[in-house]
């Protein structure tokens, strides 16, 4: 299925904060936002999927799709050059789950060419996928 998100650099964990619990920063992260009513969404059906047993919360930032996850880009230049703009995406509906988070697989050429365009490997590890839920705790 085809759907749209939006770019935003450098997220903020808590207002005016980039500072990780574990000392990190979300100062070079890239993000694709989706709609809030997509990771309802998905999360009902997963919900669904293991006959109600199980719930995800919201991930911290919502539904998205990590593009760049704390590599310095090689071409800093470009940063923040797509903030704001919508991007298309492929999304597979097939959830996958790894260390709690729930996640589907996604297509995004947009933001592969935005990644080299930065200066950075095209393919990103792990590869993008969009998050929609956090069963941890």
């Amino acid at each position: 299925m085809r759907l749209a998100g939006t770019y935003r650099y450098s997220p903020e964990l808590r207002k005016g904060s980039h500072q990780r619990r574990d000392g990190g920063s979300t100062q070079w992260w890239l993000i694709i936002d989706a709609e809030a009513e997509l990771g309802r969404y998905l999360r009902h059906l997963f919900g669904l999927a293991h006959y109600r047993t199980r719930a995800l919360k919201d991930p911290l930032w919502g539904p998205h799709i990590s593009v760049i996850r704390g590599e310095t880009p090689l071409q800093p230049q470009h940063w923040r050059h797509y903030d704001g703009q919508r991007v298309e995406f492929e999304l597979d509906w097939a959830a996958q789950e790894h260390s709690g988070f729930v996640w589907c697989p996604v297509q995004c050429p947009a933001a592969l060419d935005l990644r080299e365009e930065l200066g950075l490997a095209r393919s990103p590890q792990p590869p993008l996928h969009l998050t929609i839920g956090n069963g941890n705790g």
